[in-house]
């Protein structure tokens, strides 16, 4: 959890879905307070931002940690007696 991509990713998750739920006990968060009116569509878009950015930074991570292939030198062919090299 070290890239600022899967922080936001994360807060954005709980933020989305919590509001779903604290909706449910007649709560919210405070820093989304603004957003009662737009509930529950709101929170489900901001919980699926938040997975999609999750999924994107594990995404990004795999794919600078896959093994790179190595390039070979090109093979030459073995030199016949007689010709200069």
């Amino acid at each position: 959890m070290s890239s600022i991509m899967m922080r936001i990713g994360v807060l954005c998750a709980v933020l989305g879905f919590g509001t779903i739920v604290l909706e449910q006990f007649d709560y919210e968060f405070r820093i989304l307070s603004w957003a009662t009116d737009m509930q529950p569509l709101f929170g489900i878009v901001l919980g699926v931002a938040g997975l999609a950015l999750i999924g994107g930074s594990v995404a990004m991570n795999r794919a600078k940690n896959a093994p790179q292939p190595q390039q070979q030198a090109p093979v030459q062919p073995p030199q016949q007696p007689g010709q200069p090299g």
